[in-house]
């Protein structure tokens, strides 16, 4: 552990340290597994791990209701614990400035929203956590490339590289880091879930060598985010993505695992949607929630 998040966490813990015993067993009507033991445990258990850990990973299930409701209420603990930055997959690194602007107050909500293209679900499931963190007066992390750069990856492959302007290039990755932190498994799991051969919205056919390549470029891009604003700040990073892009230790999870980051990962997911007996290898973690 680095001695500035040493003695950050020194710092803050002993000033916090009393809100734990406040935790409640159950915040939401979920279900928490450490899949270590296999044991039913409440939030504290979560809050006790990120003493030893930078980086918290919540994988979610996009359109799960619960878990965004959960979500935003351990976020809410989560900041009453730990100093912390909030970083988001559903923002884009080319949204930054929008973002900030709109935490310290600059523009509207109204015009924050205006601004950037979003997800349909963004200002129900995802607006309330950026709130949150805007009131709470924490960092707000516009983790992913932007959509339109992994997209030319994914018909191009790497040559896309060579046509990106030299704006384009803030945004991204370097090209030579997609391959660098790769794991095997989750390779063989790209490389089922792209076997059939796909097109783009122009018809064209795309690889699925380019399609593995775009997806590491999504999580090299959010990787990196995280890892910057976990040295820049030297707080804990909230991290929220898709738990494709971190269950049973690949992705985003991974690449900050081998950039050197302490990592804690969640799964968050309906009862009854996987076997128990693979909970071990999807997180840390496994959150259930309500199936509906």
């Amino acid at each position: 552990m680095r001695i500035s998040h040493l003695l950050l966490i020194l710092s803050f813990s002993f000033l916090f340290r009393p809100l734990m015993s406040e935790t409640p067993t159950s915040i939401s009507d979920v279900q928490i597994i450490d899949t270590s033991t296999n044991k039913n445990v409440s939030w504290k258990e979560i809050l006790e791990k990120m003493d030893q850990n930078e980086i918290l990973i919540w994988g979610e299930e996009h359109d799960d209701s619960d878990g965004h409701m959960a979500q935003l209420e351990f976020l809410k603990k989560f900041l009453d614990f730990y100093p912390t930055a909030l970083s988001l997959e559903m923002l884009e690194k080319d949204q930054q400035a929008i973002l900030d602007e709109y935490s310290r107050g600059f523009i509207s909500e109204k015009q924050m929203l205006s601004s950037i293209p979003h997800w349909k679900n963004f200002t129900t499931d995802y607006l309330p956590l950026v709130k949150q963190a805007k009131e709470s007066y924490v960092p707000i992390v516009c983790a992913n490339p932007p959509r339109r750069y992994v997209n030319a990856v994914a018909r191009k492959g790497l040559i896309a590289y060579s046509e990106f302007s030299e704006d384009a290039y803030r945004y991204l990755p370097s090209a030579y880091t997609l391959g660098i932190y790769q794991s095997d498994s989750y390779l063989a799991k790209l490389r089922a879930m792209f076997q059939e051969e796909h097109t783009s919205p122009a018809k064209q056919p795309m690889s699925p060598e380019s399609m593995i390549l775009a997806q590491y470029m999504w999580d090299q891009g959010m990787a990196e985010s995280v890892s910057r604003e976990s040295y820049k700040s030297g707080r804990k990073v909230f991290h929220i993505n898709g738990r494709f892009h971190s269950d049973e230790g690949g992705g985003v999870a991974h690449r900050l695992k081998q950039m050197g980051h302490k990592v804690l990962v969640l799964s968050v997911f309906p009862e009854g949607k996987e076997e128990n007996q693979k909970f071990q290898k999807l997180a840390d973690f496994v959150i259930l929630t309500k199936r509906r």
